[in-house]
């Protein structure tokens, strides 16, 4: 990346604008489906190799880009997941900002409390604001302090669902207020994109704008990976981002604004629903799906969460064994092994892929998927564990590299634009808006600044574990806590 901007230059960025689009794959991005943003990724720094976090779920990969660290360093581990101490008789849902003001009061401050760019933003007296079009969860875990920041976060689904009160009560007095509870996520889509073209960046004029569009992940999801639904809410998301672009461009010196479009994650098509229940039963378990049961508790998807009631290490280990007989069984990670393989034989580690933490399940089980293509004829498909998507939905929240790659592309002053095939991540994303700024990361952020001339590209590595026929490999790029992983599959 030598020939960015020269990083001791006074030039810097006066502002910062960041679009996501969610779940956005960064393949099916045309001049017909989003010709704003397909015009902007010409003009820009695009990073073909950009991976999401693992699990590549939504609220994890929120609190990465927030926290510039991993969920290993964090804590939020997955949209949902066991903690009856501070939620009984369900997981503890990340995608409602009650959820996690609950958690946070029965676990205190260290809940969410690793320190966010929005922190950091505040300390140096700039002000973040935050339009999100999906979970107010997903809201609360950019900016968990954001009353005591001084930010403006407004999200779509209600005032008690906002951080900042005073910010909901400004957009609904210049807007009205948001749909109550529409069929699809559209209108809730147009809101979010006039509220902040129209009222937080006029109005507040804030030093990093941060506009959150939950399509087209929901399309993806219902309506399918390629349908003509799906594509007009691919054009009503480029019409959101196209507004907001116009108006930081209005601001004085708004051709100074560093512009960042990114994704949360990709998508896999899937192809098929797998029973992992009755295939657990066969085994000896009794498997509940995505909320507490009385033997495992699992987190369904394409790759499953194994939460036993009663941790026995011993019959842990003859189910991970056995899975790895299945034909139907895909990557296999468990807990506390030696950095590479995990406690159980031929098991990926979860320290190694940063997902190592006390929330964490002891034992995590993919579908085998492929790169063959999904329903629709688009590339990489896999079975799906639970879920009721439309048939041919995508998903995400495994190793898959559809899963994986996401969108991230960077235009600002003095940076080049073209393809870049540095490793980078979600973890980057935060320590990138405070270096564009000349703001100091915290020291937790173990992301990296990717305009900085200065840092070497990650090493990129492959790795392999395998126990008896078993066998399965596993790309990455970087060491320890700030790694990067591209994608992951059995290969045996």
């Amino acid at each position: 990346m030598s020939d960015q901007r020269d990083y001791s230059s006074a030039a810097r960025p006066r502002r910062v604008l960041v679009v996501l689009f969610d779940g956005l794959r960064p393949d099916v991005v045309t001049a017909e489906r989003m010709p704003t943003l397909h015009r902007f990724l010409e003009g820009a720094r695009r990073f073909t190799e950009a991976s999401s976090v693992f699990p590549s779920i939504t609220r994890v990969c929120a609190t990465a880009i927030g926290t510039g660290a991993p969920p290993a360093v964090n804590g939020i581990i997955h949209n949902g997941f066991p903690d009856p101490a501070a939620r009984e008789g369900r997981f503890l849902d990340t995608a409602l900002a009650d959820d996690m003001r609950r958690g946070a009061a029965h676990h205190g401050a260290a809940f969410t409390a690793t320190p966010r760019f929005a922190d950091a933003l505040a300390g140096a007296g700039r002000r973040f604001a935050l339009v999100h079009s999906g979970s107010s969860g997903g809201a609360y875990l950019l900016d968990p302090r954001a009353r005591d920041n001084g930010s403006a976060v407004f999200s779509v689904l209600g005032r008690d669902q906002t951080e900042t009160p005073d910010t909901w009560d400004l957009v609904v007095e210049r807007l009205g207020p948001p749909p109550t509870a529409p069929a699809d996520k559209l209108p809730f889509l147009r809101y979010a994109g006039q509220a902040m073209a129209e009222v937080l960046i006029p109005e507040l004029q804030p030093d990093v704008a941060f506009l959150w569009l939950t399509e087209p992940d929901w399309s993806f999801h219902y309506r399918g990976m390629d349908t003509p639904a799906t594509a007009e809410a691919m054009r009503l998301a480029d019409e959101a981002f196209a507004r907001t672009l116009a108006a930081i461009r209005r601001l004085p010196g708004g051709e100074d604004t560093a512009v960042i479009t990114m994704s949360d994650h990709g998508h896999v098509g899937t192809t098929e629903s797998f029973d992992l229940v009755a295939a657990l039963r066969e085994l000896g378990f009794e498997a509940t799906l995505d909320r507490p049961g009385a033997d495992l508790s699992v987190a369904a998807g394409t790759l499953c969460w194994l939460w036993p009631t009663e941790r026995d290490e011993a019959r842990l280990g003859r189910l991970a064994a056995a899975l790895q007989e299945m034909p139907w069984c895909g990557m296999l990670l468990s807990d506390g092994g030696n950095g590479l393989e995990g406690r159980f034989p031929g098991t990926f580690d979860l320290a190694l892929v940063n997902a190592d933490h006390p929330r964490s399940a002891p034992l995590l089980v993919g579908m085998r998927g492929g790169p063959g293509p999904d329903l629709f004829g688009l590339p990489g498909s896999s079975p799906l564990v639970g879920k009721d998507l439309a048939r041919g939905g995508g998903m995400h929240g495994g190793l898959h590299r559809r899963e994986m790659a996401n969108l991230i592309a960077l235009a600002a002053p003095g940076v080049s634009a073209g393809e870049d095939v540095s490793p980078v991540g979600l973890i980057d994303i935060g320590p990138t808006i405070l270096g564009l700024l000349g703001i100091a990361a915290p020291a937790s952020m173990v992301g990296r600044d990717i305009t900085n001339p200065a840092l070497s590209p990650r090493s990129s590595r492959t790795v392999e574990v395998g126990y008896g026929s078993y066998r399965q490999r596993l790309t990455l790029a970087g060491e320890g806590r700030g790694t990067i992983l591209r994608d992951g599959e059995r290969i045996a």
